[in-house]
């Protein structure tokens, strides 16, 4: 169940969202596309999507797009854009998806959001394809302005839950998804990882 108040939040924030990202140079959509290659001619789900800021850039670099998101006044703003993708209202740990569905699984700066993150990782683990990989675009709850992030979102009664990558990555290893991260500017990290299921396992004796 979404918060009334995030729901609210998002309501007024849905008409400028892409303009505050911008603005406060927390905008990756011209990198994304890099970041995830190949994307062409894949199935992508970007969920948390909101307004399609970064399935706009996919889109447009060839991938079939699904955006995922709990917000219907986020998904309006997206469903006005130049670009044929698939919107589904959703909560990250209820998913109307079908099991190994997606390529690509793309969450940036809306994991955060999720007031279930394991039930949320479970449901990416099983929409994902053997192999298929996923990326986490977040902030870093150990960074400063993390740390007045969530100060000003604990203002308006936000149910955000920062974690950090060191705690993601064994979070995501328990559903089968394995991956490192690296840093990014302004307090956030990039989380790449990949599914296991369909991998050969290796024998006894090593690989």
């Amino acid at each position: 169940m979404i918060n009334s108040r995030l729901g609210l939040m998002f309501k007024f924030m849905a008409p400028f969202y892409d303009q505050f990202i911008r603005f406060t140079g927390v905008d990756h959509s011209r990198l994304i596309p890099t970041w995830l290659a190949p994307v062409e001619d894949r199935e992508v789900l970007d969920l948390g999507g909101g307004t399609g800021i970064n399935a706009a850039a996919l889109y447009r670099s060839g991938a079939r797009v699904t955006i995922a998101d709990a917000s219907p006044a986020m998904l309006k703003k997206a469903a006005g854009k130049n670009m044929q993708v698939r919107l589904v209202q959703a909560l990250a740990e209820d998913l109307p998806l079908p099991d190994s569905s997606f390529d690509i699984v793309l969450i940036s700066d809306a994991w955060h959001h999720f007031t279930d993150q394991a039930g949320a990782a479970a449901e990416v683990a099983r929409v994902l394809r053997p192999t298929g990989r996923l990326y986490i675009i977040d902030f870093d709850p150990r960074q400063k302005i993390t740390k007045t992030i969530a100060f000003v979102e604990g203002l308006l009664a936000e149910p955000a839950t920062f974690t950090s990558p060191d705690e993601l990555v064994p979070m995501l290893e328990q559903v089968g998804i394995t991956g490192t991260y690296r840093p990014l500017k302004r307090g956030q990290y990039i989380y790449k990882g990949t599914g296991t299921r369909g991998q050969v396992p290796c024998p006894s004796s090593g690989c």
